[in-house]
């Protein structure tokens, strides 16, 4: 499952990540996101996985290719993946090692603390 709200006075869209969820669950997310009237391309995201999570079809160069798709819409923001999951968090580091950014600002965190220091 994946559920998100959009703080519009803090510019800050917080996902939680729980249960199972596929690639193309995450791709249908992005995709219903980007046409919510309060989400722009400069609003910066918290991205929560649960620990307890399972995360299905989750490829670091698929990931990468999602982010590059995000990048292409436009705007310039940052986004922290929350992941305290070690299988969970080598897929996203993985993912971020192959995507070369040019306005987004991608980072993966241990604790929701110190990602929503960095996202400010």
């Amino acid at each position: 499952m994946i559920e998100y709200t959009v703080e519009t006075s803090l510019h800050l869209l917080q996902v939680r990540v729980s249960d199972s969820v596929t690639f193309l669950d995450l791709v249908n997310f992005i995709t219903k996101v980007q046409k919510d009237p309060q989400y722009g391309p400069n609003v910066n995201t918290l991205f929560v996985v649960d620990a307890n999570a399972i995360l299905v079809r989750f490829a670091p160069d698929s990931l990468s290719t999602l982010f590059r798709r995000v990048e292409d819409s436009g705007g310039s923001s940052s986004w922290a993946f929350v992941v305290s999951e070690e299988s969970h968090r080598s897929v996203f580091t993985d993912a971020l090692q192959h995507f070369v950014p040019r306005r987004l600002r991608l980072c993966v965190f241990d604790d929701e603390l110190t990602a929503l220091q960095w996202l400010r």
